[in-house]
């Protein structure tokens, strides 16, 4: 049986399988449609630890938590330790189950700033990160991180090890080298170097998008657990759907155009209550594409989607999707 609880450190997770960190998408809304959907464990969005310090309103508004959503994970991106280990404070007092610290994403903003995947290429630097918030804080700490800057560089077990030494209670890879970002498909022969000596969990990230990818994904790697992101959205029913097939070896069915319509609607009442209007529905306008993808005449909706700032707007449009021929002779 590959699906299994997961163990971080003194942390349960009934199931290995978590949701991924996304900037600008895992707000309290999504984490618990996550959670309904099956996640063993949800994540914040990437944290800026000097935002934190500043007490910026934005940031804090990011750490609040909630008993449901437990175990939660908090993930914290930055360059200095002192100030990892002073965010790190703040997010154990919030309530986090459990603190990430992000040395993987990309984009340019993070990396010129000397965090993310640019500390991939420095080990004392990360060390001197990973030494500073472990030393912080009493849960458990993990860390995120790539294969490597390039394809051609696996630094994915030299820093399991160097985590291990560090006391990280686990680590998470994704299978892409951070300058293919999220297009191609995972190395999971690079992910499977990092586990084989690792003594502590490995959890593996990068397309999975079905219960096959998932299977796949484990039996290739042997790692501890599946991280999920982009497949999650508008599709959370797919933490469910893996385990069953981990369980059983059973396909079962992803949501219908209408139920991704119907819980495209039950996000954005969710956002409503979060953030009240507008800001509900803009902050909705980055994942909304993700359920309609696919779905005739998605341009359409989308279109109408992003100018909605008020209920009675979102409320229209929901009606005349249900009311008109939406769906009808028109495919994206």
């Amino acid at each position: 049986m590959l699906y299994k609880p997961l163990f971080i450190r003194d942390v349960y997770v009934k199931r290995n399988l978590v949701m991924a960190p996304m900037a600008g998408i895992t707000d309290a809304p999504f984490r618990a449609l996550a959670k309904d959907g099956g996640a063993g464990m949800v994540c914040t969005e990437m944290i800026s630890a000097k935002a934190l310090l500043y007490r910026d309103r934005k940031t804090l508004k990011m750490l609040r938590l909630s008993k449901a959503e437990q175990p939660v994970c908090v993930q914290l991106f930055g360059a200095e330790p002192a100030a990892i280990a002073e965010a790190a404070r703040i997010v154990e007092a919030a309530g986090a189950d459990v603190l990430d610290i992000n040395f993987g994403c990309p984009v340019p903003k993070i990396t010129k700033a000397g965090a993310g995947a640019k500390l991939l290429k420095n080990e004392q630097a990360m060390t001197a990160i990973m030494e500073a918030a472990v030393k912080a804080v009493t849960i458990p700490v993990t860390i995120k991180i790539r294969t490597g800057l390039t394809e051609k560089d696996n630094v994915a077990p030299r820093i399991v090890q160097l985590a291990q030494e560090s006391g990280i209670s686990a680590v998470t890879v994704h299978g892409r080298a951070a300058e293919h970002g999220h297009s191609g498909k995972p190395d999971l022969g690079a992910i499977k170097e990092a586990v084989v000596n690792a003594h502590i969990p490995v959890i593996g990230n990068g397309g999975i998008t079905d219960e096959i990818s998932a299977g796949h994904f484990l039996k290739e790697t042997g790692c501890a657990g599946l991280m999920i992101g982009r497949g999650a959205i508008g599709n959370y029913s797919i933490f469910n759907r893996i385990e069953q097939y981990l369980d059983t070896g059973t396909v079962g069915r992803e949501p219908s155009w209408e139920e991704r319509i119907a819980l495209l609607k039950k996000h954005a009442l969710m956002s409503l209550g979060c953030y009240g209007e507008p800001y509900g529905f803009i902050h909705l306008r980055k994942i909304a594409p993700f359920y309609l993808k696919g779905l005739p005449n998605a341009a359409k909706i989308r279109s109408r989607f992003n100018t909605i700032i008020r209920f009675t707007e979102l409320d229209e449009l929901f009606k005349e999707i249900w009311q008109s021929p939406y769906f009808e002779n028109e495919t994206l």
